[in-house]
């Protein structure tokens, strides 16, 4: 495998430019939410000087040719979005490893990772010459290992307690891979993904039927999944959801603290579950059938998931305790600073509904 050098990798949608202290102040911008940071502390951009003395530790680095540091560039708007690097760089055994990838919050879930891995996976496996890349990152940082898997790498496990964070916590690491030999076929299909990026087109309205609003207002309680690629770590949570006909939507709120709020934050795209009634047929009741069966209602939902402004909470939620409370306990009838309170502790949001799937076996 060759040596990887400092050069700028572009293709339509974004570039890859060598990191340079000039863009010290744009490096700061694009990851000063302290979200970023969650899984991988310190805070590297909580201020100016921290992010420019981790610019410096990086270009230190691609110096003795450990690392190859990169700026994102979204091509579009013109704005420095993020940054990655080539780290674990090992010529002997021709692997690579792609790492420290951070992108401004509000470029996550679009076009911006999935080209730029493309531009760096392709670069190490076509032009150096790679046999094989990897990926590391928090084996509870479930948002980064769905974006990997994405990417059509292999998940080879949990190594335990291999870094030690500036905490003084260990981390477990989840690793991924892909061989040389994987890459053509990964390769078309991240290509066949992007090219449908860039040509979606808003879904049509779905029509919501009256069966399907019925059984949402009798059982409004449904399992909220969010789509998981490579572990079968619990990422659903049980919430009341009500059925916003006029703008087909599906609305509810969620506690600040709840489990999976910090992964809600990236807008995911989500299953909603509703269950419906249920019993059990015994062939007494059924003399048509010759063995018991199963009665049942499920409704699935598939849409995106998004949290509304916190200035839209005391709307949402009034509207909400109409019709969860029937008038038997009203928000215009509560102290105010007990109203505030409760705002302050959720947060509303809505689904889109891009897709019903019915699933009933009825018998009679």
């Amino acid at each position: 495998m060759k040596q990887p050098r400092q050069t700028i990798l572009a293709n339509n949608m974004v570039t890859l430019v060598p990191m340079t202290l000039d863009y010290a102040v744009d490096f700061y911008n694009a990851g000063h939410d302290e979200d970023i940071w969650r899984w991988t502390p310190p805070y590297r951009c909580n201020t100016l000087s921290a992010a420019t003395d981790w610019i410096k530790q990086g270009l230190d680095a691609v110096e003795r040719g450990e690392q190859i540091m990169f700026g994102i560039i979204d091509n579009a708007s013109g704005r420095f979005v993020g940054s990655t690097r080539y780290l674990s760089i090992d010529t002997i055994n021709n692997t690579i490893e792609i790492g420290y990838t951070f992108i401004n919050p509000e470029f996550q879930r679009s076009h911006i990772n999935s080209n730029c891995k493309l531009l760096l996976i392709a670069h190490a496996f076509e032009e150096l010459g790679a046999m094989r890349v990897q990926f590391r990152t928090h084996h509870k940082n479930q948002k980064s290992r769905n974006a990997i898997s994405r990417l059509g790498m292999s998940f080879e496990g949990i190594f335990r307690s291999n870094v030690l964070l500036s905490t003084g916590e260990y981390r477990d690491t989840a690793f991924f891979s892909m061989l040389s030999d994987e890459w053509p076929i990964a390769k078309a299909r991240l290509c066949q993904k992007l090219a449908g990026y860039s040509q979606r087109k808003s879904p049509d309205a779905i029509v919501v039927e009256q069966d399907v609003k019925a059984l949402i207002d009798q059982y409004p309680l449904a399992q909220v999944m969010i789509a998981s690629h490579d572990n079968l770590h619990d990422q659903i949570i049980y919430l009341p959801l009500h059925l916003d006909q006029q703008r087909q939507l599906l609305t509810g709120h969620m506690s600040v603290s709840n489990k999976l709020a910090w992964l809600m934050k990236n807008s995911p795209r989500v299953v909603v579950v509703f269950q419906g009634n249920e019993a059990y047929i015994s062939p007494t009741v059924n003399t048509q059938r010759a063995v018991p069966s199963w009665s049942y209602q499920r409704l699935h939902i598939c849409g995106q998931f998004r949290f509304l402004p916190a200035s839209d909470n005391a709307n949402n939620i009034k509207q909400q305790v109409i019709k969860f409370e029937e008038d038997n306990w009203r928000i215009e009838d509560q102290p105010a600073l007990l109203i505030k309170k409760m705002l302050e502790h959720i947060r509303c949001f809505n689904i889109s509904i891009d897709q019903v799937d019915k699933h009933y076996k009825l018998n009679h």
